[in-house]
């Protein structure tokens, strides 16, 4: 995936309906960086991008939900086998 622009970043997260700040609490970060992608002050992270692109056929709470759901797939994926007695 290539790096979008500022502008495209906006028009994306406009057709998802989300707003900067909406989508700085999704993914927990400022709204003030959200803000400095979407002006082009600052390159937009791919992964940002990517979520972005999500957010345009789900809903927040649903995505949020799918994150939280391979978060805890990735933390016991890491976790030691648990042995049994």
């Amino acid at each position: 995936m290539r790096t979008l622009s500022g502008a495209e970043f906006a028009a994306l997260l406009a057709r998802a309906g989300v707003g900067q700040a909406a989508f700085a609490r999704l993914v927990r970060i400022t709204p003030r960086q959200v803000n400095n992608w979407c002006r082009g002050r600052a390159t937009v992270p791919v992964w940002a991008a990517l979520i972005g692109a999500l957010l345009q056929d789900q809903s927040p709470e649903a995505l949020m939900i799918t994150l939280e759901e391979a978060t805890m797939i990735v933390e016991a994926a890491q976790s030691p086998a648990r042995e049994s007695t």
